[in-house]
Order: structure tokens, then C-alpha cells, then sequence
């Protein structure tokens, strides 16, 4: 998937010793505050450090909304790949790290895990990435609900 100019003119590309490192125009403050790399390319592999979908109000988030909010992360995952030259469909593992029973979220356990299913299947197809979803008691930043972390194994074209 191609990025539009908007996309590829807010990401600044960091030439590396194995690769490089990308980072989006709106995580900058982050990246300078926190010290870390939003997506490396490593020779033929692809790290995205975790995406958190969240809600910043106080107020319950509905499904709908939460779904909303997932398919923005994965429309990160997508753009931050592109800009390492990989695709989706290079994703070989997804992290996924959850605040099960926030009072910001109008979800159960089970309701939350599947709306996490629902959104994901509309940008995986089989065969699948592997997956891992761990239980944890809160997330930066406040009102976080999910981060995804993502691996891509993506070979860049060889010459010789």
C-alpha cells in the first residue's frame, strides 16, 4: 500500500548503521521526551513499537467507538509499515497488551476481545500473524485500553 504525500511528508526518515528509523511528525514530542524509535527496519525485518488505542474521556467508550478507535491503530500500523517499506501482509507477530475492565471502555473481557478480533480480521487474512494478548493494569497514555506491537519480516529486494 502506497502512502499518500501527506503520509510520507510527515514521517522523517533516520539512516541507520542496519536500516533505518521512522518517525511520524505527530509522535516527535514523544519520541524527544520518551527516547524511542516508533518503527526501525532492521535489515529484512520491521519493529513497531506499541500503538495504544485509548479513550481520553472519562466516560465509558461504546463498542462502536471502540472499534473506531482500533481501526485507527491498525491505519498506523499501516502507514508506519509503508514507510518501511513493508505492507500488512508482512506482519509476522502482533503484541497485545489490555486493560480488561476499564471504566472507560462499555465492554467486558469477552466483548473487548472480540471487537479487537472483529477489527483485526478486516486488515489480516489468513494465514495469520502470531499473536499474544497479555493482561496488564494500565497503559500510557491515560484512558489506554490496547497497545499493539508490531513485527514484520519484509525482504528487501537483493542485488548480485
Amino acid at each position: 500500500m502506497a502512502m499518500d504525500n501527506q503520509t510520507t511528508q510527515a514521517m522523517r526518515h533516520i539512516a541507520t548503521a542496519t536500516g533505518k528509523v521512522v518517525v511520524p511528525a505527530d509522535l516527535q514530542a514523544d519520541v524527544d521526551q520518551f527516547h524511542y524509535a516508533p518503527a526501525r527496519r532492521v535489515g529484512d525485518f520491521v519493529y513497531l513499537s506499541g500503538i495504544v488505542a485509548c479513550n481520553r474521556q472519562p466516560a465509558p467508550m461504546s463498542g462502536q467507538a471502540f472499534r473506531d478507535e482500533l481501526r485507527q491503530v491498525f491505519r498506523q500500523i499501516e502507514n508506519l509499515l509503508a514507510a518501511c517499506d513493508a505492507v500488512m501482509a508482512d506482519v509476522i507477530e502482533l503484541q497485545m497488551f489490555h486493560v480488561f475492565g476499564s471504566g472507560r471502555l462499555a465492554l467486558d473481557k469477552a466483548g473487548q476481545l472480540a471487537a479487537i478480533a472483529g477489527v483485526r480480521d478486516e486488515f489480516f487474512s489468513s494465514p495469520y500473524p502470531v499473536a499474544v494478548e497479555l493482561a496488564v493494569a494500565d497503559l500510557n497514555p491515560d484512558g489506554g485500553l490496547v497497545e499493539i506491537k508490531t513485527v514484520a519480516f519484509a525482504p528487501l529486494p537483493r542485488h548480485g
